[in-house]
């Protein structure tokens, strides 16, 4: 009888697997990671935390244009003109008349927070002329006034640029609580990618194991066949059970270089080459002990302190902001209107003989602090108050805005309403998974108990002759299948207790690509027969 060191079957597929074998993990570069350090990495490195983080300071600088509104406004005009007329009646002054005008004014225009508006307004001018009925030459003017403007009605209490700067201090507030949620979110992304690249290892050892043990009933076939103690037909089934499971080892590398690669994309900045050849060996093994689960307590923390909640509760008062506005776009403008001021006016005086139009006959000295003196001093004062009122009489536009803003707040409190009840579905959903989760791991733990010590029975019994090849082959399959089923339990009860702690902190939405282990990562080692379904690890994705 012909003897070989390995099957044909193996052969066959060592042939097919060995241009494009992987470089075995020993032979890569390690890097030991733990939970804490994981965590770390990724507030340091994360890209959506780095996109996330410009949006605060979006916000703030947002807010510093709101309130830029209140920045006093400075003006000033300096000009100069010469203008030639020539005589249009007895009265032009001459033959021609030059007159050159200098002018320097200046202004200053100040918002108030009651809507109104506060302003000053200095002037200035000097007028050199030839015109003989000028009685100063050069003639100073100078006037000096104080205006404010203040709404009584609309725009009183809230007009446009408080309702601006209001919302864009929520603005600022929803940044902060989505940076928050960003962080948050993070954090239990990678504690799940984290516990995935450990369910993955195990997963890859439980295959490599499973196939030991076909290899092992395969090596013993052969020898009872060689002994004449077991069909031939018996070494070609184990054969095949040993390459059924070789794909079950090769998924299961898969499956971790995958897992390897999400945790990776979590804590590190930037696509870099060497990254991708790294090993990671997470050296934290947190055991599956119980979890208090207080489903009243964690519903009232997460309607507390829950990002989403925080963020509604800021758009349910920028809705109220609106109303406010719009509730006070809908009575009359009555605005009050006070100003008072002074003017001057100096230069040098002349008096004429005869005095309209006659030669000069004396010059009297003076200049612009003439001008200046009466304007300061009250010489020549001048004060206005007024009061305008406008109203349209149907006024159909400012109603609609005042009846959409009231429906809109009326909206986003049914949405907050809404928001409250799964809020509170969704933790204690979390919750559920918790304790479910916790009893598949005593479930699944007792069921792989099991299944090995019927394996070693059934092995017993195969060497005694009182057994199968099927069913050694089967007890196999079965304790495979239910050591992966402990794995999953394990992994989807580690990520529940993540899952339960988020809920009550940002919400479990986008759950951030965590990678689900499935009966697939020991190939047919299941072989149909023994496989509980996955049950999932956390509550139902909103």
């Amino acid at each position: 009888m012909r003897r070989t060191s390995r099957a044909p079957g193996i052969l066959l597929l060592s042939s097919f697997l060995a241009p494009g074998a992987p470089i075995l993990a020993q032979e890569r570069p390690t890097l030991e990671l733990t939970l804490e350090e994981a965590v770390k990495r990724a507030l340091e490195n994360n890209v959506d935390i780095a996109v996330q983080r410009y949006d605060p300071e979006s916000g703030r600088q947002g807010l510093r244009q709101a309130e830029g509104y209140y920045d006093p406004f400075a003006s000033a005009t300096l000009s100069k003109q010469d203008v030639t007329d020539p005589p249009r009646n007895v009265f032009t002054g001459g033959a021609k008349v030059s007159t050159s005008t200098d002018t320097w004014n200046f202004g200053l225009t100040q918002p108030v927070p009651t809507g109104g508006q506060f302003q000053i307004t200095f002037n200035n001018n000097k007028i050199d002329t030839d015109s003989v009925f000028s009685t100063f030459n050069p003639i100073f003017g100078s006037s000096l006034t104080v205006a404010v403007t203040q709404p009584l009605l609309r725009d009183f209490r809230i007009d446009s640029a408080r309702q601006q700067i209001s919302l864009a201090k929520k603005n600022v507030e929803i940044s902060d609580a989505q940076f928050r949620q960003t962080v948050i979110s993070t954090i239990a992304s990678v504690k799940q990618s984290y516990h995935d690249l450990l369910s993955a290892i195990d997963n890859l050892e439980a295959a490599r194991k499973n196939l030991a043990l076909a290899k092992k009933l395969l090596d013993e076939n052969q020898i009872r066949v060689r002994v004449g103690t077991m069909a031939p037909l018996d070494v070609v089934t184990a054969e095949s059970e040993v390459a059924s499971r070789e794909e079950g080892v090769i998924v299961a590398e898969s499956t971790l270089q995958e897992a390897e690669d999400i945790l990776k994309t979590a804590i590190f900045p930037a696509h870099d080459t060497p990254i991708w050849a790294l090993r990671i060996v997470p050296t934290d093994r947190p055991s599956a002990e119980p979890y208090p689960v207080d489903l009243d307590t964690a519903i009232r923390n997460a309607l507390e302190r829950r990002t989403d909640v925080l963020v509604a509760r800021k758009n349910l008062e920028r809705a109220d902001i609106q109303v406010q506005f719009a509730r006070n776009q809908t009575l009359p403008s009555v605005d009050l209107t006070a100003s008072y001021g002074g003017s001057g006016i100096g230069g040098t005086g002349l008096r004429r003989e005869p005095p309209l139009g006659g030669p000069v006959i004396e010059t009297f000295p003076g200049g612009y602090g003439d001008s200046l003196s009466s304007v300061f001093g009250a010489d020549f004062p001048t004060w206005r108050v007024s009061v305008n009122v406008t109203y349209p009489i149907l006024n159909r536009q400012a109603k609609a805005f005042s009846a959409q803003a009231r429906i809109a707040k009326l909206q986003a409190e049914a949405s907050f309403r809404r928001l409250e009840l799964a809020v509170a579905a969704e933790v204690r959903s979390a919750g559920r998974a918790v304790e479910t989760n916790f009893k598949r791991v005593a479930s699944t733990r007792a069921a792989r108990f099991l299944s090995a010590q019927r394996l070693d029975a059934e092995e017993k019994k195969f060497a005694a002759g009182m057994s199968t090849n099927f069913l050694v082959t089967q007890a196999q399959r079965d304790l495979a299948v239910a050591e992966v089923n402990e794995i999953r339990a394990v992994a989807d009860y580690r990520k529940s207790v993540i899952n339960f702690e988020r809920a009550q902190e940002a919400g479990i939405s986008g759950g951030g690509g965590t990678l689900q282990l499935s009966s697939s990562g020991l190939g047919s080692a299941g072989g149909g027969t023994g496989g509980a379904p996955a049950t999932g690890g956390g509550a139902p994705q909103p």
